[in-house]
């Protein structure tokens, strides 16, 4: 049962679960751990002294990883910002709080935006590990908050087109034309904070008087969590989006600035709206809109921002897009696939209010028919999978959840291969949409499915589960075969998801030995791979998937010598967030023998010149889970029930 629960607004530390870091990550990846360590001064102090590191230091280097945009686009960089970073700004929002709100809510034209703190959210308090998380939209009761801010209007930007606000912009206006910034975040100047808040004349003037202010605070806490770049903000953590909301809401008030000395008046000659770094502008006259274009470029090149023209698409009035009316075309194709799959009973010509399963006599034929039509859809409104992926995922799901409680009131002896074949159905259907759009929200969400319904279908035969667990494997063993394929995704955070998956089945669906040792080495010998990053996160996925396994004892050998390996011949030991990380999490790993981990400490601890008892050292973490929790059998349940509802723009 949902309960309402309210936010503790002292506890500092919430900033850890809510900002600090980017969505797409491993399904193990959380910082519930983190946050409970850090809520104890006393333990969060021992990290700090086996590390040698503290909040003070001003350079740590940020975990950055690529991930999948889809389709034949290039690879988009995310960045994991250093723990005791993180740390550093849960002292600035403590402090600063206000003044972010302040600097957030200049500009009416921002569609997404932080206005106040949030105070309560719903979620389950049986555990607090099992809360889930999600952005909180002013006018929108959560089911959970993911946010340490309460914020305005739109968390997703379809939620705009959806709203009566769109509408009466289509009213008044004859075009709309969507640009964005190139490469935003990774442009942005850190130092320009100050010229929004202040002005470009200002701060190089006054610069001995800014330091302590907001402005160079902020500037100085970008700098910090990127190893002390200027040029850019990592990509990811809310944080960083907070960033260029401020910078971006001036610039918002630069360009009507330039567009009332061009005599055009905000209403009546234009409008725009902007969701983060995309700007959508409204107009009747041509030359209106050539003009606001000069304004917009002029006000982004003032920060050093520039606008991405290849991506500029205009829109005539009704501003009615491909993929409105592919997800439209869909969703009457999904509403007739699943109405097929009930029967209303008529009793005497009267309509009954309940209804029975109809049989599908082959899943193949069936899966085939549905899918075919499904690519007919997207080839009549020429849209990429991945506009609406998230869209199909979502009906399946509720469908495939509806599916299953009716078949619940079948009596047992009912259950037949007729009713199990639309399960498989289903699970043709989910996997040819993940095909065709392998990036980390997709993968989520189809692992969230498939979790789901593995846990959910044991009242029905042993003979008809078995048939469901072999799809399942089947699928999710064809899918990494086919992001393996892949050279540039051979390290992606989505191929390590889809194998995580697998640990729900039982022990008699593990890959053989030697498919997993091959997928492990394509991985060590591909291109992104280096001695001095990458292994992180692939290492840690494919321990969580041996676990105690005997049959993978060889390969378990080398997990542990490649990992030791890494850590000592790491070059930049606790300052970057990789080596911190994977450091703590090897130590607490269970499956690591004493011995080695105990002759890792003294080499680090001596390679780092810090004092410590090795023996002391040892009995303290190794029974302490830092990132990973090891010891929570549950821990992909829990982190797919937090992801559910976890915002990504």
């Amino acid at each position: 049962m949902s309960n309402k629960i309210k936010v503790n607004l002292s506890d500092k530390y919430r900033v850890l679960l809510t900002e600090v870091l980017p969505y797409e990550l491993p399904l193990w990846f959380t910082n519930y751990n983190f946050y409970k360590i850090c809520k104890d001064e006393n333990k969060i102090k021992k990290y700090r002294s086996l590390s040698g590191q503290d909040e003070s230091k001003s350079v740590f280097i940020p975990l950055d990883y690529r991930i999948s945009r889809g389709d034949s686009l290039s690879a988009r960089q995310l960045s994991i910002m250093h723990p005791l970073a993180q740390l550093k700004v849960c002292d600035f929002y403590d402090k600063y709080d206000e003044l972010i709100k302040y600097y957030c809510s200049k500009s009416n034209h921002s569609l997404r935006y932080p206005y106040r703190k949030s105070r309560q959210f719903y979620g389950k308090t049986e555990t607090a590990s099992k809360i889930n998380l999600n952005l909180e939209v002013d006018g929108h009761e959560s089911k959970v908050s993911s946010s340490y801010f309460k914020y305005k209007t739109f968390a997703f930007l379809y939620k705009f087109f959806e709203n009566y606000e769109h509408h009466k912009l289509e009213k008044r206006f004859s075009f709309m034309l969507q640009v964005d910034i190139a490469k935003c975040f990774p442009s942005i100047y850190t130092h320009s904070l100050g010229w929004a808040t202040k002005s470009k004349r200002q701060v190089k003037q006054d610069l001995n008087k800014s330091k302590g202010s907001f402005d160079a605070e902020f500037d100085n806490l970008m700098q910090t969590t990127n190893y002390r770049e200027t040029n850019g903000v990592i990509v990811g953590p809310e944080i960083s989006r907070i960033f260029a909301e401020i910078i971006l809401q001036r610039i918002d008030l630069n360009i009507v600035s330039e567009m009332n000395t061009l005599k055009h008046v905000e209403g009546k000659d234009y409008q725009f709206k902007r969701y983060v770094d995309d700007y959508f502008i409204f107009y009747n006259s041509k030359d209106v809109q050539k003009d606001f274009f000069k304004s917009l470029e002029k006000s982004l090149l003032e920060y050093k921002l520039y606008l991405n023209e290849a991506k500029t698409e205009e829109f005539k009035r009704p501003f009615v897009t491909n993929i409105s009316l592919a997800k439209h075309c869909l969703k009457n194709l999904l509403s007739d696939f699943y109405y097929k799959r009930y029967r209303v009973i008529d009793t005497q010509g009267v309509q009954a209010s309940s209804t029975e399963i109809t049989e599908c006599r082959s899943a193949g034929r069936m899966a085939n028919k549905t899918i075919a039509e499904i690519k007919f859809s997207f080839s009549n409104y020429n849209v990429s999978y991945q506009s609406v992926s998230n869209y199909l995922m979502s009906s399946i799901s509720k469908n495939i959840n509806k599916y299953i409680e009716r078949l619940k009131k079948v009596e047992i002896e009912n259950v037949d291969m007729g009713k199990i074949n639309w399960l498989l159905v289903d699970l043709d259907i989910l996997f040819f949409i993940h095909a065709m759009d392998i990036r980390i929200r997709p993968t989520d969400r189809m692992a969230k499915i498939i979790v789901g319904l593995i846990d959910e279908i044991d009242f029905i035969p042993e003979n008809f589960k078995k048939l469901i667990f072999q799809k399942i494997f089947d699928q999710v063993r064809l899918s990494i075969n086919l992001v393996s394929a892949e050279p540039k995704n051979i390290n992606g955070v989505e191929t390590l998801n889809l194998l995580l998956t697998l640990t729900r089945l039982p022990t008699d669906y593990l890959l053989p030995a030697d498919i997993l040792k091959k997928y492990y080495s394509s991985i060590c010998n591909s291109k992104e791979f280096s001695q001095e990053s990458g292994l992180y996160f692939v290492w840690i996925t494919f321990m969580l998937y041996i676990s105690k396994h005997s049959k993978y004892e060889d390969l378990q050998l080398e997990l542990l010598n490649d990992a030791d390996k890494f850590l000592r011949g790491h070059p930049d030991n606790f300052i970057s967030t990789e080596f911190f990380l994977f450091y703590f999490d090897f130590i607490a790993c269970p499956q690591v023998p004493d011995l080695l981990k105990s002759e890792l400490i003294e080499f680090i601890k001596n390679k780092s010149g810090l004092s410590f008892r090795v023996s002391k050292a040892l009995d303290y973490l190794k029974n302490k889970d830092f990132i990973t929790s090891w010891r929570d059998p549950n821990y992909l349940i829990n982190s797919l029930d937090k992801k559910e509802f976890t915002f990504s723009y």
